[in-house]
């Protein structure tokens, strides 16, 4: 997979003196404290989607922050245009494919996902640090955010009844029939509607993505040929999951709602839909 490495793929380059490495973890929704690990990758550094890397004005959680915001954050991590950067997280696949898409809708192009994240490296045996790594160089990279990969409400709103797009929804199929209370606090239960089910964790065999083939199939069994496919989750986190794979799978015209059922369940105003929907 063209954007995924593996674990002996990524040891086998810690040398290269354009490797950069972020650890993109989060705490899973309804877990309280605070994001810490006592283990790291060999030169890592935090990429924190929660706070640093995200518009903390916003009621909604974890929502894109600014090109001006992204820029200082990427420069002061010494990120460089030419330079190669690797997301992993601490176990299963979660959130480093939303920090994949956030550098690629900010125009960083030459990033790729850690299949497997820390705990398949450890597994492998390789060499792991107590601590992040603090950049002594300030990069030149730009940040300059391109139309498409985040969409907003009004959007979402607009294409419900387009037959040529199709919203899939990366939650847990009872928490999108509506038969499963969301996490958070205040959430309507369902979906919205006319979109379609696709768990990312069907998607995945031990925290990381299946085979291709399965892939294509189960991506086939529900998108079919449609031109353009929308993903929501809860937060936006794991919605960036299903893009990975669909851009994996050979498909184009994709975009991430960014706020998700966090915007949609909390209001009133917006249509939702219960039960099941009929599959492609």
């Amino acid at each position: 997979m063209k954007n995924l490495i593996t674990c002996q793929q990524l040891n086998e380059q810690l040398d290269d003196p354009a490797l950069i490495i972020f650890d993109a973890g989060m705490l899973r929704p309804g877990v309280l404290g605070t994001y810490k690990v006592d283990k790291v990758l060999p030169g890592a550094q935090r990429f924190d989607i929660k706070t640093e890397l995200a518009d903390t004005t916003s009621a909604i959680p974890n929502t894109l922050c600014s090109s001006e915001q992204f820029t200082q954050v990427m420069q002061k991590a010494g990120v460089n245009d030419d330079s190669f950067i690797v997301v992993y997280e601490q176990d299963d696949l979660f959130s480093a494919a939303r920090a994949w898409w956030m550098l690629k809708a900010m125009g960083f192009d030459n990033v790729k996902v850690l299949s497997g994240g820390l705990k398949k490296w450890l597994k492998c045996g390789y060499s792991t640090q107590s601590a992040y790594r603090i950049p002594t160089n300030k990069g030149n990279f730009v940040a300059n955010l391109a139309p498409g990969y985040f969409i907003e409400q009004q959007q979402v709103l607009h294409s419900i009844d387009d037959t040529s797009t199709l919203m899939l929804d990366a939650r847990a199929y009872k928490r999108f029939t509506g038969e499963d209370p969301e996490p958070r606090k205040g959430m309507r239960s369902g979906h919205i509607p006319n979109s379609c089910s696709l768990a990312f964790t069907d998607l995945l065999n031990e925290g990381e993505p299946k085979p291709i083939d399965e892939l294509k199939a189960k991506f086939n069994e529900v998108a079919g040929d449609t031109q353009q496919l929308q993903f929501s989750c809860g937060s936006g986190i794991t919605a960036c999951v299903l893009a990975l794979l669909a851009v994996e799978c050979g498909y184009s015209n994709l975009s991430v709602y960014d706020g998700s059922w966090s915007e949609w369940g909390a209001s009133d105003s917006l249509p939702i839909a219960t039960g099941s929907i009929k599959l492609l």
